[in-house]
């Protein structure tokens, strides 16, 4: 473990509940965490419910621009004592959809480790590599064609293809960033894009992640 995961785990493990992982609506991560904060704050719960995070990553606009995005969109850390109130304020803001590790009809949830979570929350720059196209001195696998035409009867320009050497259905293990070393099924592809959408097991469910062809790698038989 390197030193910036050794001082988050540090600083996690001062809390003093457990960490578990909430399901949101996708894009209102940041709005559900407003929320709880605002309801620990008003409703005196700072007893029950001691932090609220969302894991993100820097990454860069096609323009140049420095901007945040979530690591895991959908999901969000807390750290809490699993009382039956805490359980039900959670549950019932806006926007959550349920805890994650749960089998439903009032079964409560498996935490998380403070390591677990200090390696799912850490700023992971990885993950902010662009795609970088073929050259077009590389040779060219076409999909559907290599060529569009753009306008006028015979006028063309190259299309950039990016490709794989892995296919949908196949078995692949992710080389870098948050999900290093997982493994998951290759469930759909964008050769416009160069990502794969790859099904891996998340917080005791399978959960579609976007990740670049060139951080993909199939899986072979020993």
């Amino acid at each position: 473990m390197n030193l910036e995961n050794e001082k988050l785990e540090a600083e996690l493990e001062k809390y003093p509940g457990q960490w578990f992982v909430i399901n949101s609506n996708t894009g209102h991560e940041d709005k559900v965490r407003q929320d709880l904060l605002e309801k620990v704050k008003n409703q005196n719960l700072g007893n029950i419910i001691f932090d609220v995070r969302i894991s993100k990553y820097l990454t860069e606009t096609k323009s140049g621009k420095e901007t945040e995005k979530n690591k895991f969109p959908g999901y969000i850390f807390i750290n809490m004592n699993m009382t039956e109130e805490a359980w039900f304020i959670v549950r019932n803001t806006p926007g959550v959809t349920g805890f994650i590790g749960s089998s439903g009809r009032g079964a409560k949830p498996f935490p998380l480790t403070s390591e677990e979570v200090a390696r799912m929350i850490l700023n992971d720059q990885t993950q902010s590599d662009p795609v970088e196209p073929l050259e077009p001195s590389k040779e060219v696998k076409p999909v559907s064609g290599n060529k569009v035409i753009t306008s006028g009867p015979n006028a063309t320009q190259e299309k950039v293809v990016y490709t794989a050497d892995f296919k949908i259905g196949d078995q692949v293990v992710i080389q870098t960033g948050p999900f290093m070393n997982k493994d998951g099924k290759v469930i759909d592809m964008d050769f416009d894009k160069g990502v794969a959408i790859i099904s891996i097991e998340m917080f005791g469910r399978y959960t579609p992640t976007e990740v670049e062809f060139k951080n993909a790698k199939i899986l072979t038989e020993d």
